[in-house]
């Protein structure tokens, strides 16, 4: 049984955090594989901390074995030097992610990388359509790149739309993907892009201008210090990790983006990017792979698992009433500001 300890379940709305553990509790429950969430953190023999920095302090007061992250730290300098991580195997949504943390010097535990899974169900293949439009997605990259493709399928008479980062409700992204020929993708780094592995799952190819290193984004000014610049000039940081052949068309260069945007067009309807994702990020497959790695660090086989009770059904600071009362409050004062933003805006 692993015992969940997350804030972000507890949180109203939707985000990528949210994502992350509500997809495995939905590939857990397509296995019939138990978990309780946010129990006292000796529950059980596998315990997974997804994002609670205090839940990790105190695993590693109690030196208990945990998989921890991928929501907690952003660099591995920001991590307390007086923290115990002996216990524990952090793990990253990609290989990139891990790296990069290796090679700004992080050794204080064991690492990997595992993805969340990605909900094929509800981001299920819609019918492609005749007459679809392309979607650009634009996220934190900069005006004149986004200006540079508007430009292109402006003078080829190619028909657009523009969604932007942190403007849009789910149902309006789901609702543009049905009626989208192709997306240009026009990101910055992700540790793994589920929105953009959500668009694939609906069969919907990507054209993806990667980005060139790490400091390839506009970030907001809370954003601005997080990284110094030496790990600003990391090379190895990518928009889509999760992403072949298949789904669409990858480039770094500007100079490409003309004919594979033409490319796109002549061969859109070709490409199969949901097989892609129902094979490699399907639910139950990465539920099944976070179950594996107890296995591999700490020795506790698949059916051990399963076949465990609950030892401890005291809660987690998590699961008790005000504070789900304090992250419901706070989640809907947010979205009363975007909103309030969004009107403010337009």
């Amino acid at each position: 049984m692993i015992n969940i300890i997350s804030k972000s379940i507890v949180e109203g709305g939707i985000n990528g955090p949210q994502k992350v553990v509500n997809n495995l509790i939905k590939g857990l429950d397509a296995l019939g594989y138990p978990y309780c969430v946010n129990k006292a953190l000796n529950s059980t023999s596998q315990l997974w901390i997804h994002d609670d920095i205090e839940a990790l302090k105190e695993a590693s007061i109690n030196n208990l074995n945990a998989l921890i992250g991928p929501n907690l730290y952003i660099l591995p300098r920001n991590i307390p030097k007086d923290l115990n991580m002996s216990p524990f195997v952090y793990i990253y949504p990609t290989k990139w992610s891990a790296d990069f943390w290796v090679h700004f010097g992080f050794n204080r535990c064991k690492i990997d990388y595992w993805p969340a899974g990605i909900d094929t169900e509800e981001f299920s293949e819609r019918e492609k359509p005749k007459n679809g439009t392309v979607l650009i997605y634009f996220k934190q990259r900069y005006k004149e790149e986004l200006d540079y493709v508007k430009k292109i399928l402006d003078d080829n008479n190619i028909k657009y739309q523009i969604i932007s980062y942190g403007s849009y409700e789910q149902k309006d992204y789901l609702k543009k993907l049905k009626d989208t020929k192709y997306i240009i993708w026009l990101g910055r780094q992700e540790s793994q892009g589920i929105a953009l592995e959500e668009a694939l799952s609906m069969n919907v190819p990507i054209l993806v201008w990667d980005v060139l290193k790490m400091g390839h984004w506009v970030p907001t000014n809370k954003e601005k210090n997080i990284f110094n610049q030496e790990e600003l000039e990391y090379k190895d940081a990518t928009a889509a990790y999760y992403f072949d052949e298949t789904c669409g068309i990858k480039i770094k260069e500007k100079d490409l983006i003309n004919d594979s945007i033409l490319n796109m067009e002549k061969n859109w309807i070709f490409f199969e990017p949901r097989k892609y994702i129902t094979q490699n990020l399907n639910l139950k497959k990465q539920a099944k792979d976070m179950i594996e790695l107890f296995n591999k660090y700490y020795n506790i086989s698949y059916e051990s698992g399963k076949n465990e009770c609950i030892k401890n059904n005291d809660k987690w600071i998590n699961d008790k009433a005000y504070y789900k009362v304090f992250m419901y409050t706070k989640a809907l004062i947010k979205k009363i500001i975007k909103i309030f933003k969004s009107k403010h805006v337009q």
